[in-house]
Protein backbone atom coordinates (compact mmCIF):
# COMPACT_ATOMS: atom_id res chain seq x y z
CA UNK A 1 0.00 0.00 0.00
CA UNK A 2 1.11 3.83 -0.70
CA UNK A 3 -0.09 7.13 -0.17
CA UNK A 4 -1.19 7.69 -3.88
CA UNK A 5 -4.53 4.70 -2.34
CA UNK A 6 -5.43 7.86 -0.05
CA UNK A 7 -5.35 9.98 -3.54
CA UNK A 8 -8.40 8.23 -4.83
CA UNK A 9 -11.05 10.50 -6.30
CA UNK A 10 -13.62 9.46 -3.73
CA UNK A 11 -11.70 10.24 -1.34
CA UNK A 12 -10.49 13.63 -2.31
CA UNK A 13 -14.32 14.10 -2.91
CA UNK A 14 -14.96 13.82 0.13
CA UNK A 15 -12.13 15.69 2.23
CA UNK A 16 -12.81 18.27 0.23
CA UNK A 17 -16.53 18.57 1.04
CA UNK A 18 -16.07 16.99 5.00
CA UNK A 19 -12.53 18.52 6.36
CA UNK A 20 -12.22 21.54 7.76
CA UNK A 21 -9.75 23.81 6.75
CA UNK A 22 -9.16 24.26 11.00
CA UNK A 23 -9.80 21.81 14.15
CA UNK A 24 -12.12 19.57 14.00
CA UNK A 25 -15.53 21.20 12.63
CA UNK A 26 -18.69 21.33 13.85
CA UNK A 27 -20.59 17.78 13.12
CA UNK A 28 -19.77 14.32 13.02
CA UNK A 29 -18.52 14.03 9.34
CA UNK A 30 -16.35 16.37 9.97
CA UNK A 31 -14.77 14.79 13.22
CA UNK A 32 -14.82 11.43 11.48
CA UNK A 33 -13.14 12.93 8.36
CA UNK A 34 -10.63 14.87 10.62
CA UNK A 35 -9.75 11.86 12.98
CA UNK A 36 -9.16 9.28 9.89
CA UNK A 37 -6.69 11.92 7.61
CA UNK A 38 -4.85 12.46 11.12
CA UNK A 39 -4.12 9.10 11.34
CA UNK A 40 -3.44 8.54 7.81
CA UNK A 41 -0.99 11.82 7.53
CA UNK A 42 0.88 10.90 10.22
CA UNK A 43 1.35 7.77 9.45
CA UNK A 44 2.72 8.26 6.04
CA UNK A 45 4.91 11.66 7.39
CA UNK A 46 5.82 10.30 10.54
CA UNK A 47 5.14 7.22 10.79
CA UNK A 48 3.19 6.99 13.64
CA UNK A 49 0.40 4.98 14.55
CA UNK A 50 -2.31 5.22 16.75
CA UNK A 51 -1.23 2.12 19.76
CA UNK A 52 2.17 1.93 19.92
CA UNK A 53 1.90 -0.42 23.02
CA UNK A 54 2.36 -3.91 21.14
CA UNK A 55 4.13 -4.80 17.84
CA UNK A 56 4.10 -1.73 15.86
CA UNK A 57 5.98 1.22 17.41
CA UNK A 58 5.17 4.30 16.57
CA UNK A 59 7.48 7.19 18.27
CA UNK A 60 6.94 10.92 17.41
CA UNK A 61 2.95 11.70 17.86
CA UNK A 62 0.28 10.43 20.36
CA UNK A 63 -2.80 9.59 17.75
CA UNK A 64 -4.65 7.51 20.34
CA UNK A 65 -7.18 10.59 20.72
CA UNK A 66 -7.94 10.67 17.15
CA UNK A 67 -8.58 5.93 17.31
CA UNK A 68 -10.00 6.06 20.62
CA UNK A 69 -12.89 8.85 19.59
CA UNK A 70 -13.62 6.79 16.63
CA UNK A 71 -13.65 3.89 18.41
CA UNK A 72 -16.65 5.39 21.06
CA UNK A 73 -18.59 7.40 18.55
CA UNK A 74 -18.47 5.57 15.04
CA UNK A 75 -20.74 2.30 15.01
CA UNK A 76 -19.14 -0.18 13.10
CA UNK A 77 -15.36 1.06 13.26
CA UNK A 78 -14.54 -1.14 16.49
CA UNK A 79 -13.45 -4.29 15.26
CA UNK A 80 -11.16 -2.79 12.48
CA UNK A 81 -9.36 -0.47 14.65
CA UNK A 82 -8.66 -3.48 17.39
CA UNK A 83 -6.94 -4.92 14.66
CA UNK A 84 -3.72 -2.83 15.08
CA UNK A 85 -3.47 -4.94 18.04
CA UNK A 86 -2.26 -7.92 15.79
CA UNK A 87 -0.18 -5.76 12.97
CA UNK A 88 3.12 -6.96 13.03
CA UNK A 89 4.00 -4.84 9.76
CA UNK A 90 3.90 -2.11 8.11
CA UNK A 91 1.74 -3.60 5.06
CA UNK A 92 -0.29 -5.00 7.35
CA UNK A 93 -0.87 -1.66 9.66
CA UNK A 94 -0.98 0.28 6.12
CA UNK A 95 -4.21 -2.15 4.88
CA UNK A 96 -5.83 -1.51 8.39
CA UNK A 97 -5.57 2.80 7.58
CA UNK A 98 -6.89 1.47 3.99
CA UNK A 99 -9.88 -0.45 5.10
CA UNK A 100 -10.74 2.36 7.89
CA UNK A 101 -10.66 4.81 5.06
CA UNK A 102 -12.69 2.80 2.74
CA UNK A 103 -14.88 1.79 5.53
CA UNK A 104 -15.43 5.96 7.07
CA UNK A 105 -14.60 7.94 4.32
CA UNK A 106 -18.19 6.80 2.50
CA UNK A 107 -20.06 10.03 0.97
CA UNK A 108 -23.03 8.69 1.35
CA UNK A 109 -22.42 7.29 5.44
CA UNK A 110 -20.89 11.68 6.03
CA UNK A 111 -24.16 12.90 4.53
CA UNK A 112 -26.11 11.13 7.49
CA UNK A 113 -23.36 11.99 10.03
CA UNK A 114 -23.03 15.57 8.82
CA UNK A 115 -26.71 16.04 10.08
CA UNK A 116 -25.52 15.33 13.70
CA UNK A 117 -23.64 17.55 15.67
CA UNK A 118 -19.71 17.46 16.77
CA UNK A 119 -19.66 14.88 19.46
CA UNK A 120 -16.95 15.22 22.68
CA UNK A 121 -13.51 16.08 21.01
CA UNK A 122 -11.03 13.70 18.57
CA UNK A 123 -8.43 15.75 20.12
CA UNK A 124 -9.32 14.28 23.83
CA UNK A 125 -11.00 11.07 24.26
CA UNK A 126 -9.54 8.22 26.13
CA UNK A 127 -10.07 4.64 25.15
CA UNK A 128 -8.22 1.00 24.49
CA UNK A 129 -5.53 2.95 22.90
CA UNK A 130 -2.45 4.35 23.84
CA UNK A 131 0.77 5.68 23.26
CA UNK A 132 3.75 5.03 25.26
CA UNK A 133 6.36 7.86 25.04
CA UNK A 134 9.80 6.65 24.71
CA UNK A 135 12.24 6.99 27.44
CA UNK A 136 15.44 8.61 26.66
CA UNK A 137 17.32 5.35 26.96
CA UNK A 138 15.22 4.05 24.49
CA UNK A 139 17.23 7.01 22.11
CA UNK A 140 19.68 4.33 21.45
CA UNK A 141 17.52 2.15 19.98
CA UNK A 142 16.81 4.68 16.94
Amino acid sequence: MEWSYFDKPEFQMVNGKYLPDMGEGDNMATQIVTAVNKLVYKWYNDGDVYDNTRYMTGWCNDLSSYANWLHKHVPGATALLESVWDCHTDDEYEDLLAGLADMLLDDEDLEHAARRPKVDSIYDCDGPFEFNEMEDDDDEDW
